[in-house]
Order: structure tokens, then sequence, then C-alpha cells
């Protein structure tokens, strides 16, 4: 069986121009983009954006803590 990670890589390969893989228990998120890279945020009192492929849309990451 694929992993999270392994997922969102075979995603991205497929033509996905941002994914977010968000961990609650952990309180981090890995995203990805379509360059490649992967970084990890790990505040969730702060929002996540869609960046430049969802101009304006933010997440507060605090609603999955309920």
């Amino acid at each position: 069986m694929n992993s999270a990670k392994e997922k969102m890589q075979e995603y991205v390969a497929n033509g996905v121009l941002l994914g977010w893989l968000i961990n609650p228990k952990q309180e981090d998120v890995l995203i990805y983009r379509a360059d490649g890279t992967i970084s990890k945020h790990t505040n969730f009192d702060q929002l996540i954006s869609g960046e430049d492929i969802l101009p304006r849309f933010e997440f507060n990451l605090r609603l999955l803590m309920r």
C-alpha cells in the first residue's frame, strides 16, 4: 500500500500544482508543489494559503482541532 507521502508525489507527477498533506495529530503540514519542492509548515496558529495557484485562498488549520 502506498503511503500518503508517496500518493502526494504521485499526484504532483500527474499534474497537481499544489497539495497539502495535513497531519492534525502532529500539527504539521507538508506542502507539495509542481516544481517538486516540499516544505513543512509546523504552526497551526498560522493560516496556509493557496499561494499563486489559488489566490486569496487561506485555510485556518485550527478548524481541524475542534
